[in-house]
């Protein structure tokens, strides 16, 4: 996946809201069958026994360790077989206006198969305990388990270049977002950045917020503020120059690290490179050892 795609699906999902409306474990006789047309999404793991589901003039088989994601909108058949019955875990859960279009453009699989299913029946069960419960934290827990049950299927999930193609508006936001990586040493303004992608300025701004997640020159400081950090890292260059090769004045990057680091570019860079807490102790006890 080209890095400026893989820079604006991170975003997205980072934005990502949904709220479980129901889950559960459940049981299905064999034979049983339903048709609907929910206006929520579904999440299924099956368990144990096998079923069917005919979604989009396709027929899937279902099978323990399969995991399923269902978009709202669409008619869905499924059932269990004849000769034997069903059991698994499902939720069902609302997402923000806008989602359903992004999922269906991206042709996201119904089905995939997790390698780690013990890991995601546990995220069930957390889903599943927490809905239950009358702590304070329960829609935080809900929510986690939701997140890291959607990271799983995602990270199975094939997003080839072609599936953002045919995006128009990605489409000009990735032009964006390779030429501010080229010229991160520079000055960017918002109107340059907006004749790239054929728009006008205030248009411009309100499509870019929409598909990358903040505005033109957040996007601008936060890559440089990646750049100053790989190069704090890797080189031996120091804080000055870090600052000139990502465009921004000594000053201007200190206050960028401390807003998102809480420390200095220097301190960054020492602690990066600082031996780790456990290998320290590890050096320390065997130099007392010898």
């Amino acid at each position: 996946m080209k890095p400026t795609y893989k820079t604006i699906i991170q975003n997205y999902f980072q934005r990502f809201q949904a709220e479980v409306a129901m889950a559960a474990f459940s049981v299905k006789k064999p034979g049983f069958t339903e048709e609907e047309t929910p206006d929520y999404y579904r999440l299924w793991f099956i368990h144990e026994g096998e079923g069917w589901l005919h979604f989009n003039g396709r027929r899937y088989e279902g099978k323990p360790g399969h995991l399923f994601l269902l978009p709202p909108g669409a008619n869905q058949s499924y059932g269990s077989m004849e000769e034997q019955s069903l059991s698994l875990y499902w939720c069902h859960f609302r997402s923000a206006i806008g989602d359903t279009q992004l999922f269906e453009l991206l042709q996201l699989p119904v089905r995939v198969e997790p390698p780690e299913s013990d890991y995601v029946e546990s995220l069930f069960v957390a889903m599943i305990d927490a809905l239950r419960s009358d702590v304070f934290t329960r829609k935080l827990r809900v929510r986690a388990a939701l997140l890291n049950i959607m990271a799983s299927y995602l990270e199975l999930c094939d997003l080839s270049d072609e599936a953002f193609s045919g995006i128009e508006s990605l489409d000009k936001i990735d032009r964006v977002l390779e030429y501010i990586d080229l010229h991160l040493s520079e000055n960017i303004g918002v109107n340059e950045l907006a004749r790239l992608a054929y728009l006008h300025p205030n248009y411009f701004i309100s499509v870019f917020k929409n598909v990358v997640g903040c505005s033109p020159i957040q996007y601008v400081n936060l890559r440089r503020l990646e750049l100053a950090k790989q190069l704090l890292e890797s080189t031996d260059e120091n804080v000055s120059g870090v600052a000139k090769r990502v465009g921004l004045q000594n000053h201007y990057l200190s206050r960028l690290f401390k807003q998102h680091t809480g420390l200095s570019p220097s301190r960054y860079r020492q602690i990066y490179r600082a031996v780790p807490a456990r290998a320290q102790l590890e050096i320390e006890g065997s130099e007392l050892h010898s």
